[in-house]
């Protein structure tokens, strides 16, 4: 039997974990900046989204009720996102419960004409994490 020598081994171990890197680049650079929109889980409604680097802002086309959220960017995939931060009115004590911790965003996919994320944030009663998708507004 042949021996490989650790060195060998070291380059082997090293191609490996930068061919699986590389083919999982993701281009998040599009998704920093720009205006997008998402259909609500809960009911469908349209919510539009202009997001400008820390700062998120969210429009329920239905209602026109309008949060102002703050963004901290871990990476160039992963932010924290403060609901409703800047706005100028009070939430409900549930929303506001969300809202005291930060809602935890990772870009998955970014596409031609949409993106993908997993959300997670916690309630008093449970943790969630759902999939979710957001279109570019044209």
């Amino acid at each position: 039997m042949q021996r490989i020598k650790i060195p060998g081994l070291v380059l082997i171990i090293l191609v490996s974990f930068i061919s699986f890197n590389s083919s999982h680049f993701i281009d998040c650079s599009k998704v920093k900046n720009g205006k997008f929109y998402y259909f609500a889980k809960l009911d469908g409604r349209k919510v539009f989204i202009e997001r400008i680097d820390s700062l998120q802002i969210e429009t329920d086309a239905k209602t026109n009720k309008v949060l102002r959220s703050k963004i901290i960017w871990q990476n160039e995939c992963k932010f924290q996102l403060f609901v409703n931060a800047l706005s100028g009115f009070k939430l409900s004590k549930e929303d506001s419960i969300k809202a005291s911790k930060p809602t935890l965003i990772e870009i998955t996919g970014v596409y031609s004409d949409f993106y993908t994320c997993i959300v997670k944030f916690s309630t008093l009663k449970r943790d969630y994490e759902l999939k979710d998708t957001m279109y570019f507004q044209k």
